[in-house]
């Protein structure tokens, strides 16, 4: 009987997901429209907005908890540079996460969604909540400093064992995807409300974006949030959020941290994935983890450089053995899809299972046993092995906690997995 790795440690982290282990760099934009009566914004705090796919307009929003300092939210009219529907509105509160500040600008319900949990410090865990401490502000475990050819980097100042928090950090913008891609916007009320957006932050936390990297071209903070931003969603729906001390954690294709973005607190975590000594540069992988050279590449080049970091720079007999190990994978994962139809049986299912946990060691991309340790319960259970397609499944239930917490992508895809393993074991016991 194969026993999942022990890679898990008993402390329960958070994370995104999986897919999300990447910055968010040229996004697609969606194609969401808005096609039921006119938003027209109250004098008041109370706002309401249409209901999607009916005649009505009955829904309010209480937006007493973005007003601060004077900062009403923005909405933009119809005509005032985008057409109709729905506006995306700015909202600032200076204070967020002590003197922070954090600048969103999103639609009316969606900025609703996060103004009570979100914008409360009380509500938010002790252990990240440790991180707004002054010692912590003042005194972090980690460094920016300047690393030759590689710009800006966070370096450790301390040693951090696996799977330690390195850094917790807070968003100072965020924006909805679809406003910056879409087309419902002039690019010159698009520009003006992100610059309205930026000029409300504290001044240090407007140096701290200015300072940021750019690749791309064009208006300097759509430049800022193509190039730094990470992935995120409110309510399903995708944003692009820009951490100013996260944004410095560089990519290397073998990272030795990840990061997670608790929704319900907005924050982020950098954690390791290995140990980490002090001087160290600490980095996560820009690319989806299990890449060959020429597929990171590709993605690499939305930001506009070329990777030199240990696996890209080895010789080149070494970069192809990798590769094949990847393209191995790849094949593994296909070849269990068909597991009731493989020659051999039990027999081989077993031998392509401990073919992948050893390629996974090889390459280092534990972060992918959440898709892999499903694959493997779903081929045993193909087969009639449900002791084994337990232990998987339990496996990757821990391994989604453990990298995306209880709220991960994947939760209703876990919880089809059990429910279909559990109908299996009831069919078993019938018989």
């Amino acid at each position: 009987m194969i026993s999942p790795p022990k890679f898990l440690s008993t402390k329960h982290w958070w994370w995104c997901g999986i897919t999300s282990l990447t910055f968010l760099s040229q996004t697609i934009a969606s194609t969401q429209e808005w096609t039921v009566c006119r938003w027209n914004p109250h004098d008041s705090l109370l706002f309401t907005r249409p209901t999607l796919g009916r005649g009505t307009c009955p829904l309010e929003y209480d937006f007493s908890p973005w007003v601060v300092s004077g900062h009403k939210p923005y909405c933009p009219q119809p005509g005032d540079g985008f057409e109709s529907g729905l506006p995306d509105c700015v909202f600032t509160v200076p204070t967020f996460r002590g003197s922070q500040g954090i600048s969103l600008i999103t639609t009316p319900d969606l900025a609703a969604s996060v103004a009570d949990s979100a914008l409360d410090d009380s509500t938010i865990a002790p252990g990240l909540r440790s991180h707004l401490s002054e010692d912590a502000v003042s005194h972090p475990p980690w460094e920016v400093r300047d690393l030759p050819g590689r710009g800006k980097g966070l370096v450790a100042k301390q040693k951090f064992r696996k799977h330690q928090t390195v850094m917790v950090g807070f968003p100072v913008l965020v924006v909805r995807l679809d406003f910056i891609n879409g087309d419902r916007y002039k690019a010159k009320k698009r520009q003006a409300m992100l610059e309205q957006a930026v000029d409300q932050l504290p001044k240090e936390q407007q140096r701290a974006i200015f300072s940021l990297a750019k690749s791309s071209g064009g208006h300097p903070i759509i430049d800022i949030l193509r190039t730094n931003g990470f992935g995120v969603e409110i309510d399903g729906v995708q944003h692009t959020a820009l951490f100013t001390d996260g944004s410095r954690v560089n990519h290397n294709c073998r990272p030795n941290a990840f990061w997670r973005y608790i929704s319900s607190a907005m924050a982020m975590e950098v954690v390791a994935l290995r140990n980490i000594a002090p001087g160290e540069e600490v980095a996560h992988s820009y690319a989806p983890l299990g890449y060959t050279l020429e597929e990171r590449k590709a993605v690499l080049r939305s930001w506009g450089f070329q990777c030199r970091c240990a696996l890209c720079s080895a010789p080149e007999r070494e970069r192809q053995i990798s590769d094949s190990r990847r393209e191995r994978l790849l094949e593994i994962h296909q070849l269990l899809n068909k597991a009731s139809e493989l020659q051999g049986g039990y027999q081989r299912v077993d031998e392509l299972v401990r073919e992948a946990l050893a390629l996974v060691d090889q390459e280092e991309l534990q972060p992918q046993l959440v898709e892999y340790y499903q694959q493997f319960a779903k081929a045993y259970m193909a087969i009639g092995d449900l002791q084994q397609a337990r232990e998987f499944v339990k496996a990757a239930d821990q391994m989604w906690n453990f990298y995306g917490g209880e709220e991960h992508e994947n939760v209703e895809g876990m919880k089809e997995l059990w429910n279909t393993l559990r109908e299996a074991e009831r069919e078993l016991e019938d018989d």
